[in-house]
C-alpha cells in the first residue's frame, strides 16, 4: 500500500467525488491510498495541531471480484499505514455520501446508508414511481407557477442553505467559499439549482455529478416554501441529469434506524418517498493518536458552547441513540 498525491499517477477512472479537482476543492492536503485492489480517497483537514483525515467515496476497486474480506484487510492495511507513517491524528467520519460495506477492525463503526434513485426513467416513469403524496404536490406546484432553474447566485444558494441547517440547529453547513470553489474546480459537473414560485426562491440544491451518479450534496428551502415546490426541485433536477447521461441520483447520507417523530426520521422519509432504495452498510471512526484526538474534543466542545450549539460528533450520538 502507498499514498499517491497526484491524480496523474493513477491510470484508474476515478468517480467525481474522488478526483482531485474535488479534492483539492476540500483542501490543500489529499490524496489516494493505492493497492493493487483498491484506491481510496482522502483529504486532511488541518486546524490548529489537529491532523483529520475525512474519506470522500468508499472503496473503489481496481480488480473484479473483491469481497468483503479483501476490502477490511486493505481498511487494516490502511489503519496500520497512518498510524506507522503518522498520516493523520485521527480519522473522522467519512463524508455521508460514504458507505463502506466494511470497517477497519481497530475502529469505532455504526450502521450507516444512503437513498439511492435509479433515474434512468422518461419523465413519466420517473413522476410515477414516486409516492403518491409527493407525485400531487408536484403536479400542484407545477399549477401554482413554481419553476426549478440552474443558477450561477452562489449567494443565494448559500444563503438558503446556511439558513435551513441553522434552523436544524446544525453547524454543518458549506461556506461560500467552498461553494464558489466547487463552482470554480467541478465547472460542469457542479450544479447550482434554485426553486421559484411568483419571483421569489422557495429552495436551492447544490449537486454534484458525473457519468454515473447525480449526489445532492445539499439542499434547503426557506422556511416555509410553497406547497410541492421542493418536490418539485428534486424531480426537476433528476430529469436534468438524466438527460446528462447520469442514471442514479444519491441524497446523500442516511442514519439506519432513527426514532419515528425525530427530525432525521422526517428527511428519510421524505426522500424514501421518491421511491428510492436504501443502500446499507458503515461509516467508522479510528484514533491514531489518543491525546491529539482528547484535546481535539475539548477544543471543539469549548468552541461550539461559545457559539451557543450543543454539538455531539454523529458516531457518538448514533452510539447513544438520543435523536431530535
Amino acid at each position: 500500500m502507498k499514498i499517491i498525491q497526484t491524480q496523474t499517477e493513477i491510470t484508474d477512472p476515478l468517480p467525481v467525488l474522488s478526483s482531485e479537482s474535488y479534492l483539492s476543492a476540500k483542501s490543500s492536503r489529499y490524496g489516494w491510498f493505492v493497492s493493487e485492489k483498491f484506491i481510496l480517497p482522502f483529504f486532511i483537514d488541518k486546524r490548529l495541531i489537529f491532523k483529520r483525515m475525512v474519506f470522500t467515496y468508499d472503496l473503489i476497486p481496481r480488480v473484479e471480484n473483491t469481497g468483503v474480506e479483501d476490502q477490511q484487510q486493505f481498511l487494516d492495511a490502511m489503519v496500520e499505514y497512518c498510524q506507522k507513517e503518522k498520516v493523520c491524528d485521527f480519522i473522522s467520519k467519512a463524508q455521508s455520501n460514504v458507505v463502506f460495506a466494511t470497517f477497519p477492525t481497530k475502529s469505532t463503526s455504526v450502521p450507516w446508508g444512503t437513498h439511492e434513485i435509479d433515474i434512468n426513467k422518461d419523465d413519466t416513469e420517473l413522476l410515477l414511481s414516486f409516492d403518491g403524496k409527493h407525485r400531487n404536490r408536484i403536479r400542484k406546484a407545477i399549477q401554482e407557477g413554481a419553476y426549478v432553474q440552474t443558477t450561477t447566485d452562489i449567494n443565494l444558494v448559500y444563503r438558503i442553505i446556511k439558513e435551513t441547517l441553522s434552523r436544524q440547529n446544525s453547524i454543518h453547513y458549506p461556506s461560500l467559499n467552498y461553494l464558489e470553489t466547487l463552482q470554480s474546480k467541478l465547472k460542469t459537473h457542479a450544479l447550482f439549482f434554485t426553486v421559484q414560485k411568483d419571483n421569489q426562491p422557495q429552495g436551492a440544491a447544490v449537486v454534484i455529478y458525473d457519468g454515473v451518479r447525480g449526489y445532492a450534496m445539499y439542499a434547503g428551502s426557506i422556511e416555509k416554501p410553497s406547497n410541492g415546490s421542493i418536490n418539485l426541485m428534486h424531480y426537476e433536477i433528476m430529469k436534468i441529469l438524466r438527460d446528462q447521461g447520469t442514471t442514479v441520483y444519491d441524497f446523500v447520507g442516511a442514519r439506519i434506524n432513527v426514532k419515528p417523530g425525530t427530525k432525521y426520521a422526517d428527511i428519510q422519509k421524505f426522500k424514501s418517498h421518491f421511491g428510492a432504495s436504501l443502500k446499507e452498510g458503515y461509516t467508522f471512526r479510528v484514533i491514531i493518536n489518543p491525546l491529539k484526538y482528547l484535546l481535539f474534543n475539548i477544543v471543539s466542545q469549548i468552541y461550539f458552547k461559545i457559539k451557543g450549539i450543543q454539538y455531539k460528533d454523529p458516531i457518538d450520538q448514533i452510539l447513544s441513540g438520543k435523536y431530535k
